[in-house]
């Protein structure tokens, strides 16, 4: 046999067993740029990094409200270290100073509960002497929480948008520390939406010029209607915008130049117990009050309150119902009351419920000092405790077992029921028909209290006069467990009473949907 060798050649070699040919200078050269090209990127990756990281801490320091963090953490904190440091006592030793500090308490949070918060903010009454809104702007900016253009424009935000963390200033949901502390030393990140919240609550010169252009294209005849009620506004908004303007002013002769000059010429004490005890420390000892309306008075698992939603539980308000608290808040820990009926110039419709800021209120009024008070109606309060409690009800009813609702059970002929009952498989059941509601009653034969003989001769017919009293006048407990029996209708062709029971089992059952719609009477 001759064997003839094939001529070989590289190209016939097969490509699995090709070898791989050695790198050339151009793939070493492509391998370092792609070194280059990952240190390039890393570098880059870094350096964004770094910009990210001092736009952070600009961010940070330009969102800082160094006024309020002044006033709220540095010069308390000052204080409280002198006191320590020196083994100063936390109240006066000198008696004058310590009844002029309490005095000075309630003078200033009656200035600000009364005029920053029930005036200003909701309206809810209306100043007749110019002297009382200035007592209220200069005697309220010394509890330090900002003007009154900015505090009542954000309390009237966490009103509408509560609970909201973008909109609801000092939404509880950013955590306990941002609700008490953190929305006054830092400023909003949407800084555009509370410009424009300030400025359509509070407007400021040009806005009121473009309005008064824009009214006068309006009858004269609602002109003369309004004018009182213009004229009142106008003064008001002339009190907030220069309280704005004035506010570090007010603030350091309310804080600063007049419990120290109190103290030394009326008190016969020191400058410095002066500045201490009815100035910083007073200062902030008044802001707690406030503090905690908005931390502590929307934390409902803090059940050292007692905290209740008798009104709206869409919200995290609470009606926190310790006396304890009632006393920390001075008088405004009804909270869920007070976020449902916002322009009620009492914080709770209760007589007996402490309330300084009401009595102060109401005592103005009778001196002729304020009129046209806000009072929510009586039965317009029971009448949103009673939507509430209704609304309670239906979700513990809908996690309960009702039975199939009448509109939703199987129609079943009268020969479709007698064929039921002939069928072997259903042998041993007990039926029975109560007002055209078939009902499959065996589960519950054996505890009938009346025995199952009397079950099983109504077995297959209408027990309905039976079951209403021509035997045994049932329970509504009998009656509701009757009804999660349920497993047919009987359709013979006269259904006018049977829609008649859906319609109103329907009106018993609350509808999801109302309930998910509804809305506080202060989003009105």
């Amino acid at each position: 046999m001759v064997v003839v060798e094939a001529e070989w050649t590289p190209d016939k070699i097969p490509a699995r067993v090709q070898r791989r040919k050695p790198a050339s200078g151009g793939e070493k050269i492509s391998s370092s740029q792609n070194s280059s090209h990952i240190f390039n990127q890393a570098s880059h990756i870094k350096n964004a990094r770094m910009n990210s990281m001092r736009r952070r801490k600009r961010d940070f320091l330009t969102r800082i409200n160094y006024t309020n963090t002044f006033t709220v953490a540095v010069l308390p904190a000052l204080a409280l270290v002198y006191v320590f440091f020196y083994a100063k006592s936390l109240l006066p030793e000198n008696s004058a100073t310590f009844k002029f500090s309490f005095i000075y308490y309630h003078v200033m949070l009656l200035a600000f509960s009364a005029g920053y918060h029930k005036c200003f903010a909701h309206n809810t009454y209306r100043v007749k002497y110019g002297v009382l809104s200035w007592y209220f702007a200069i005697f309220g900016a010394g509890i330090g929480l900002g003007s009154i253009r900015w505090w009542a424009t954000l309390h009237r935000a966490h009103h509408q948008y509560t609970d909201d963390t973008e909109r609801d200033p000092y939404s509880i949901k950013r955590g306990f520390a941002w609700a008490h502390y953190g929305w006054l030393i830092r400023k909003p990140k949407i800084v555009q939406f509370y410009e424009d919240f300030v400025q359509h609550e509070f407007p400021d010169e040009q806005s009121v010029i473009q309005n008064e252009i824009d009214d006068n294209n309006e009858d004269d005849f609602f002109d003369e209607i309004d004018s009182e009620k213009r004229a009142y506004q106008e003064q008001m908004r002339s009190v907030v915008l220069q309280q704005e303007r004035l506010y570090l002013v007010f603030w350091f002769i309310s804080t600063i130049v007049i419990p120290v000059l109190v103290t030394v010429t009326i008190c016969n004490d020191t400058v410095i117990n002066g500045l201490l005890y009815p100035g910083i420390l007073r200062m902030f000892i008044s802001q707690q009050p406030i503090l905690l309306t908005q931390s502590v008075c929307h934390l409902k698992h803090i059940q050292a309150t007692i905290p209740t939603q008798p009104f709206n539980d869409k919200n995290s308000s609470q009606n926190c119902n310790n006396p304890l608290m009632a006393f920390l808040t001075y008088g405004n820990a009804a909270q869920n009351y007070h976020h449902e009926f916002p322009h009620d110039y009492r914080s709770q419709s209760s007589h007996l419920a402490y309330d300084p800021t009401k009595w102060f209120i109401w005592i103005l009024s009778k001196i002729g000092m304020v009129d046209e008070l806000c009072k929510t109606p009586k039965d317009l309060i029971t009448q949103l405790q009673i939507q509430q409690q209704q609304r309670v009800i239906n979700r513990m009813k809908s996690q309960l077992n009702w039975g199939t609702p009448i509109s939703k059970l199987p129609l079943i002929t009268p020969k479709q029921f007698k064929d039921i009952l002939a069928s072997a498989s259903h042998s041993g059941r007990i039926y029975i028909i109560i007002q055209k509601v078939i009902h499959d009653i065996t589960p519950f034969m054996n505890q009938h209290p009346g025995g199952i003989q009397l079950l099983k001769a109504s077995h297959g017919l209408d027990a309905t006069k039976a079951f209403y009293g021509g035997v045994y006048g049932h329970s509504t407990a009998a009656v509701n467990l009757l009804a999660t029996m349920r497993i047919g209708l009987l359709d013979d062709g006269n259904d006018e009473d049977v829609w008649r029971r859906v319609a109103k089992e329907q009106r018993e059952v609350n509808d999801d949907h109302q309930s998910k719609s509804y809305k506080s009477a202060e989003a009105a």
